[in-house]
């Protein structure tokens, strides 16, 4: 179990050490993707630092080792692991998530619910996409959600 343990331990270094910090930080700032943090009982809200955002990950890829996991999706990351060999490791940096059921057309008061609501989570991306759908709805209009 121990040389397991080194082998994930080599392959977490190995993964960290391949991406490019700088890029991820720079998706957060650019998007607007900031965490909460409680400074003397106050919330904060900033865009991560590149030892936060690395630490982030190690945590995901270390519970993963330590569950057995082959899959994980948490926050803006997405991991396939191959944790039996170790060898297969598939880090994804997703930049927003978007789901719509075909079988139900989304009607203007509950699109901007959802609207409403992606803005306030700072989803900024999801956000464009639902501005878009209800201007879609609305082409005849002579206005447009901006």
């Amino acid at each position: 179990m121990k040389k397991a343990m080194k082998n994930y331990k080599q392959a977490i270094g190995k993964v960290i050490e391949s991406i490019d910090w700088k890029k991820i930080k720079s998706y957060h700032a650019k998007l607007g993707i900031q965490w909460e943090y409680e400074i003397d009982k106050e919330i904060v809200k900033k865009v991560p630092s590149i030892p936060e955002l690395r630490d982030e990950l190690s945590s995901i890829l270390n519970h993963m080792a330590e569950e057995q996991l082959d899959y994980i999706s948490y926050g803006s990351w997405i991991v396939f692991w191959d944790v039996e060999s170790s060898h297969e490791i598939r880090v994804i940096f997703r930049l927003a998530d978007f789901s719509f059921e075909d079988s139900v057309k989304p009607n203007r008061e509950k699109l901007e619910v959802d609207l409403q609501k992606a803005v306030e989570s700072e989803d900024y991306e999801y956000a464009a996409v639902i501005r878009d759908e209800i201007n879609n709805m609305n082409n005849h209009a002579n206005h447009n959600i901006k």
